[in-house]
């Protein structure tokens, strides 16, 4: 179905109400969120995977802003 991401990951340009696919799973599980197609960086990252370098990089945004 249908949503909007309603979240603010500082690491990324603006990440609020971008569009989205949910999918549910079974009761007990999360859903799955797919980013649409853009060409919004979390949304290709999402697409076309990362390195572990970029998980280092993300982490350490993250943790900095704690």
């Amino acid at each position: 179905m249908f949503g909007w991401l309603s979240t603010v990951l500082s690491c990324y340009p603006e990440t609020i109400n971008l569009k989205t696919r949910v999918h549910t799973r079974p009761v007990g599980f999360s859903p799955s969120i797919e980013l649409e197609p853009t060409e919004h960086p979390l949304a290709v990252e999402q697409r076309e995977g990362i390195t572990v370098e970029r998980i280092k990089q993300i982490a350490e945004e993250l943790c900095m802003t704690e």
